[in-house]
């Protein structure tokens, strides 16, 4: 990668603040050398016209989920999920979103499901998902409840009971004092609880090495989509992403953390951890999965 931080942090500025590359051909011509795929990117963003409507990005995204390294990633958790739901009669999914992990799960093989219950603030999404479930699984039973973890723990009742509460990607979106309060209370109402999450190396925000591991992961990602595909998804959905990353005066919407600290704030919840370990590589981390049993 680029040996360059402060070039490569002007050379964002610019961008984010559509000030042009013009007089960064140095800056240019370094990253270049070591990442082709986003240097380009940076390119046409800065060529193209102002008018931010010129990628659809609902598409962008859609074709980023769909493809690239989310293939294999979603096959294997959609795997470890089905193998975690084997023998369950109760599934709690925290965090849903449209059902892309939870769904080929419960189709994998035969389940023995009698109630799902899906819980997911976007109401988009948990529509999305509740058709899927009409269409794909017709007799289990659904309940669908339009809020976050936080609201969804503050409210359950003593005889509320589920032998497995899982989330997928979910937890990171949850700020940490209601995600780690909102998991202490489901202690008592769940049997298993199962974890899909990012392996993320510990950096600070703002830090050149944090600068310049996102731009090798941003730059992996791009490699993993070819022709009118990869623009689509650099201009409508992985750019704006990065950029929106390293503006400082955006607030934080993610709060992710390395495995180790996720198996050390649930122990000391009084959970379990009977496994955690690395599940699968992705281009912003590894994917690791944490179960624990309620005790």
């Amino acid at each position: 990668m680029t040996h360059d931080p402060t070039a490569l942090r002007a050379l964002f500025h610019a961008a984010r603040h559509g000030t042009g590359l013009a007089g960064h051909e140095a800056a240019l011509e370094d990253a270049a050398a070591h990442l082709p795929l986003l240097t380009a990117a940076l390119r046409l963003h800065a060529a193209r016209a102002a008018d931010a409507q010129v990628y659809d990005q609902p598409a962008a995204f859609e074709a980023f989920i769909r493809g690239g390294g989310n293939v294999p990633l979603y096959a294997q958790v959609s795997a470890e999920l089905a193998a975690q739901a084997a023998g369950a009669r109760s599934l709690l999914d925290i965090g849903c979103g449209d059902g892309h992990a939870l769904f080929p799960a419960l189709a994998a093989q035969p389940h023995t499901l009698e109630c799902l219950t899906l819980v997911e603030p976007a109401s988009a999404l948990l529509a999305s998902a509740v058709a899927r479930a009409q269409a794909e699984q017709p007799a289990l039973p659904v309940q669908a409840l339009n809020e976050g973890l936080g609201a969804f723990a503050a409210r359950l009742q003593p005889g509320d009971r589920w032998d497995i509460a899982q989330a997928t990607f979910a937890l990171q979106a949850v700020p940490e004092d209601e995600r780690w309060a909102g998991l202490a209370r489901l202690r008592a109402h769940v049997g298993r609880l199962v974890i899909v999450e990012f392996d993320v190396p510990p950096l600070t925000r703002g830090t050149d090495a944090h600068l310049l591991s996102l731009a090798a992961r941003y730059e992996r990602a791009l490699g993993e989509y070819d022709g009118a595909t990869r623009e689509l998804v650099g201009q409508g959905f992985l750019l704006p992403m990065l950029l929106g990353q390293l503006d400082e005066q955006t607030a934080a919407t993610n709060w992710e953390h390395p495995m180790p600290l996720w198996r050390e704030r649930l122990a000391a919840q009084g959970w379990r951890v009977q496994r955690l370990e690395r599940l699968c590589d992705y281009f912003w981390a590894p994917v690791f999965v944490l179960v624990a049993e309620a005790g």
